[in-house]
């Protein structure tokens, strides 16, 4: 399976608090705890490359949910996060944007502009324009997620770093080599400092951040980079 800009990690995490607040006084077994346990089977689904069965259990998610709380709830976050991930990785990318654009709106009006969920559905609506070279539009967008998740969760939560890293791709490949160094560079430190050294997230990051040092006039810092 391609590689994926979305967070989908962070998604699983913090919209959880959405599932708990929709499921509140529910009894076992109610819709909330159906479509919960959907979402928790798609994930799996997802991950076991069943996209077509993840896809359906999203939409079986999302059909609950918009009965259960309204089309203009943000419980229905989950579902519809999830299958704009499930049509990302199939490159269905205007069915995507549309269900993030949705999942965007719903969180903002909800939860407020600042809010880290709201950074999180401008990532991967940025995540969306980036995986088609539409930087202009990603880019606007990415730069408002990071300044939220700074504001909101420190400047060196691991978060941020998730939005630096995509920043310094995007960068990279317009072949802006100093910016994409400079952003890397802050984002190994973050996972560093979150994840420790041996972790993937960190090697990968650390690589990616050599070969752009090598593309800049820098190169006595490839070494140190590459050690990471």
């Amino acid at each position: 399976m391609r590689k994926s800009w979305l967070c989908s990690y962070i998604l699983y995490i913090l919209y959880m608090a959405l599932y708990v607040a929709a499921a509140a006084g529910q009894a076992p077994g109610s819709p909330a705890e159906e479509a919960f346990a959907l979402i928790q089977s798609a994930t799996k689904s997802r991950a076991d490359g069943f996209d077509s069965r993840a896809e359906a259990q999203y939409q079986r998610s999302l059909a609950i949910l918009e009965k259960l709380s309204g089309p203009q709830s943000p419980d229905l976050t989950p579902a519809l996060n999830g299958l704009a991930e499930v049509y990302f990785d199939q490159r269905r990318y205007t069915d995507a944007e549309s269900l993030t654009r949705r999942s965007a709106s719903l969180v903002e009006t909800a939860l407020g502009p600042a809010h880290p969920l709201v950074a999180t559905s401008l990532h991967n609506l940025a995540s969306i324009y980036h995986a088609q070279g539409q930087y202009a539009k990603a880019e606007p967008l990415y730069l408002r997620a990071l300044e939220i998740r700074e504001a909101a969760l420190g400047p060196r939560h691991p978060f941020v770093a998730a939005t630096l890293v995509n920043l310094a791709e995007l960068d990279r490949a317009r072949g802006d080599y100093n910016q994409a160094a400079a952003l890397y560079a802050r984002a190994v430190a973050i996972r560093e400092e979150a994840f420790g050294i041996e972790d993937p997230r960190v090697v990968e990051t650390a690589a990616n951040y050599a070969a752009v040092l090598r593309k800049t006039r820098r190169r006595a810092s490839v070494p140190q980079a590459e050690t990471r």
